[in-house]
């Protein structure tokens, strides 16, 4: 394909100067001047010496190591990325000991890609292929949660929103 593009494009360029008419410089009877490629008959038309087309070559076109051509082939970008299970602001009742934290992700998450969880702000194991973590030995009081969501080339591609949740003491 590369190839027929190139040459056309010299075909092209090869033609053009069949193409290229001369350009005449014509004066009116009230002084005005005019630039045409046909003089009308009646009127004395100069013949103006047109500079050399200017041909610029393009730079080529920068191409991508094998590692970010592989990092980047088919991925998409997640148009949603949210907590949806525990709610914001929600209480866990007291004496549950495991909370479970679902992500809800479009499109879903995609092969090489992984989640990393965090709560209060501390990752929470290593990063996984899943988008349902169970969250244990949680201590009573207010907690966050957020996840980030990484490439295949490991860095993050999408953050989730931080939820809040509170685990009730035993009364």
């Amino acid at each position: 394909m590369k190839k027929l593009l190139t040459a056309f494009a010299c075909l092209a360029l090869a033609t053009s100067s069949l193409f290229a008419s001369e350009v005449y410089r014509v004066v009116g009877e009230d002084g005005q001047v005019t630039f045409t490629d046909s003089p009308s008959a009646n009127t004395k038309a100069e013949t103006v010496d047109m500079p050399k087309t200017n041909i610029a070559v393009a730079p080529p076109i920068p191409t991508k190591t094998a590692g970010e051509s592989k990092a980047m082939e088919g991925e998409a970008n997640y148009t949603k990325a949210r907590i949806s299970k525990p709610s914001n602001n929600t209480t866990i009742p007291p004496g549950q000991r495991e909370v479970q934290v679902k992500l809800d992700l479009v499109p879903p998450l995609q092969t090489g890609h992984l989640v990393q969880l965090y709560i209060n702000g501390r990752k929470q194991g290593p990063p996984s292929a899943s988008s349902t973590f169970t969250v244990s030995n949680l201590n009573r009081g207010k907690h966050s949660v957020h996840a980030d969501i990484l490439g295949a080339d490991k860095k993050r591609n999408t953050k989730t929103q931080t939820v809040t949740f509170h685990i009730a003491a035993l009364l």
